[in-house]
């Protein structure tokens, strides 16, 4: 239950340091402190709260993912369907445009890290499913 989120977690970080991918915490904090630049002095505090409130979706769905794999059917899907939120939605949302196309860097270079993390949280979802065995007698 936690494999899945915690691989998105630390392939999202190790992006986001190493290879200079879009953090979506810092994206939105850095649209709060535009709207509100009296909340600049509690930066760290900010990205923080704000990195729990983006992650904690990611970990109820792998806790419920038992529950939901009868809908979706394959873990790959519900990567792609967070993927999808994320650069169709969230991006949007904080006015970067579809697939981030207004971000410095371009459209390619936000989504397609972030499309590797989600890859790597539909193959941490994978890895937590319970293998049913049927036998034949």
């Amino acid at each position: 239950m936690w494999l899945a989120p915690a691989l998105y977690i630390a392939i999202t970080i190790f992006l986001w340091q190493y290879a200079g991918a879009v953090f979506m915490p810092d994206l939105f904090a850095r649209r709060l402190f535009a709207l509100l630049p009296v909340l600049q002095d509690i930066e760290i505090a900010m990205v923080i709260n704000i990195a729990v409130l983006y992650f904690a979706p990611y970990l109820i769905f792998s806790m419920m993912w038992e529950r939901i794999r009868v809908h979706l059917k394959h873990p790959f899907l519900a990567a792609a369907m967070f993927w999808l939120v994320n650069v169709l939605v969230l991006f949007p949302l904080v006015g970067r445009g579809f697939l981030g196309y207004r971000l410095p860097r371009g459209w390619l270079a936000a989504s397609l890290p972030l499309l590797i993390s989600h890859w790597m949280f539909g193959r941490g979802l994978q890895f937590q499913q319970k293998e049913r065995k049927t036998y034949a007698e």
